[in-house]
């Protein structure tokens, strides 16, 4: 390196002139937009926003404080042996309570995206909760922030399955 250029470069952080930017210190603190926060406080102390009432901030999201009904009453339409699906969000960290039942046998469980898909394909998969083959189901979980399926599986090789469910959210 010439001199003149290892004089200007040795000189730029002494000036102040490099800045690496919010985020990539070694404090590990990260911005709103970095987070993906609409509300509360980034890694800097900076406010990203607030919630209009009733609704509070809870790790970023705006949420209704207490219980919140995602599906109520809803129903589920299965071959037999075959595959029902509905997707939902939990904007923030929640406790989960599902309850189904069918005049039929069914499994219920609660997936990935990723692993519903291959639970519907047969394939083996994770799950939360997967019961076992029931005429009606109840359970409680504890989820994080993401997106899930609530998956059914007609459990009669003859008959196919409507199942009526109901799922809530705790934040």
């Amino acid at each position: 390196m010439r001199p003149a250029v290892f004089a200007f470069a040795l000189s730029l952080p002494l000036a102040g002139c490099v800045d690496i930017g919010p985020g990539s210190g070694s404090s590990g603190a990260r911005t709103c937009e970095q987070l993906g926060w609409s509300c509360g406080l980034d890694g800097y102390g900076t406010s990203c926003g607030d919630c209009f009432a009733p609704l509070t901030c809870f790790s970023g999201s705006c949420v209704e404080p207490g219980a919140q009904v995602i599906f109520s009453g809803a129903t589920a339409y299965a071959l037999a042996g075959g595959y029902s699906g509905v997707l939902f969000t939990l904007p923030a960290p929640a406790r989960v309570r599902f309850t189904a039942s069918s005049p039929a046998l069914f499994q219920v469980g609660l997936f990935t995206v990723a692993d519903w898909t291959l639970f519907a394909s047969g394939q083996a998969s994770g799950a939360f909760v997967l019961s076992n083959p029931t005429p009606s189901v109840s359970d409680v979980i504890q989820l994080g922030a993401g997106t899930y399926t609530l998956g059914f599986r007609c459990a009669s090789a003859v008959d196919a399955c409507l199942i009526r469910y109901s799922l809530n959210a705790v934040y």
